[in-house]
């Protein structure tokens, strides 16, 4: 992909991205995008903790979860 067909898969992933109300839940942002790659990041807060103060695996998982199925069709 180069392009114009480039910019239109990230514009599509960006969005697609930025309707999933659970990554906002947990403060995610896209930080980074190229064709086979994504970057989310989120800064652990203790809402997200587990009752060790560790960040819960089922936050970690849910940012695997929508990094792995990103998909740059519409």
């Amino acid at each position: 992909m180069a392009g114009q067909d480039e910019r239109q898969v990230e514009e599509r992933v960006r969005a697609s991205f930025a309707k999933r109300g659970l990554m906002a839940t947990l403060g995610a942002t896209l930080v980074d995008l190229a064709p086979g790659r994504i970057e989310i990041a989120f800064k652990p807060t203790s809402a997200i903790s587990q009752q060790h103060g560790f960040v819960h695996a089922g936050a970690l998982s849910a940012i695997a979860d929508s990094a792995a199925g990103t998909r740059p069709s519409a």
